[in-house]
């Protein structure tokens, strides 16, 4: 599951993630944008999908998040569907012609799961150990009204747990890195076994992730700045060095 997620650093930081391919030119236009620090569901945020006019060049733009069918006949849904599993996602009606044709990746630094104690929930965040940017696995769609009013919204694959999030959450997000970043965007990968699937979609490896307490505060979409981070000094030591999830404070679609 992932539920809100962080985006603190620019376009550059995520350049050097891309491996073969270049940010477009409207890279230029974003690179300015400040750090967010509590990107939540149906907001506006980041993603990257392949330029048609230059299949090496990825295309920076802002898409709603929560994932709105073409086939929809409102542009709202009654859940946001923010995720999508990663082990159905070929076959659920909402997704399967996103998956086949629309994919897209989500770069953050970081997102958050709620942890329960004693006197209620505390947000945990999870980042990479170096606090380094990495990439989700995202599909999107363009929805278009009767009188040809429309936008663009994404949803973030996930997969089970690893050893470490398991202790707050059995789902992640898809973390793509390496060669998979390529595979992710140019393989049909509804073709594939789905033992080859399974092991495309494994978790990410815990032992690069870390975690710190978080503000519940957050738990508010309007708070957006860097306090978002700051713990309130009472919390316990976390259980493991982990890294990347969200709290449950909405129904998910992720089934």
């Amino acid at each position: 599951m992932c539920g809100r997620y962080t985006l603190r650093k620019g376009l550059s930081n995520v350049a050097e993630k891309l491996g073969d391919y270049a940010l477009g030119p409207a890279a230029k236009n974003i690179e300015a944008e400040g750090p967010r620090f509590n990107i939540a569901p149906t907001q506006n945020s980041l993603v990257l999908r392949k330029s048609i006019a230059d299949p090496h060049l990825l295309e920076p733009v802002h898409m709603r998040w929560g994932l709105v069918p073409s086939w929809s006949k409102t542009p709202s849904t009654r859940a946001p569907m923010i995720n999508a599993r990663s082990e159905t996602v070929s076959e659920k009606p909402s997704f399967k012609a996103a998956f086949k044709r629309r994919r897209c990746l989500v770069p953050a630094d970081g997102f958050y799961e709620w942890q329960q104690q004693e006197g209620g929930k505390v947000p945990v965040h999870f980042s990479m150990q170096d606090d380094s940017v990495f990439l989700m696995a995202g599909i999107w769609e363009k929805w278009t009204g009767h009188e040809n009013e429309g936008f663009e919204s994404y949803t973030i694959l996930t997969t089970q747990a690893n050893s470490l999030i398991s202790a707050y959450h059995d789902r992640m997000p898809v973390i793509l890195s390496g060669n998979k970043i390529e595979q992710w965007l140019e393989t049909d990968l509804s073709r594939l076994t789905l033992a080859d699937q399974a092991s495309f979609f494994s978790p990410f490896d815990s032992r690069q992730m870390s975690s710190q307490f978080a503000n519940p505060k957050l738990n508010s979409p309007k708070q957006e700045g860097p306090e978002c981070l700051e713990g309130t000094g009472t919390e316990e030591k976390p259980k493991f060095r982990s890294s990347v999830l969200l709290q449950d404070w909405i129904p998910l679609s992720d089934s």
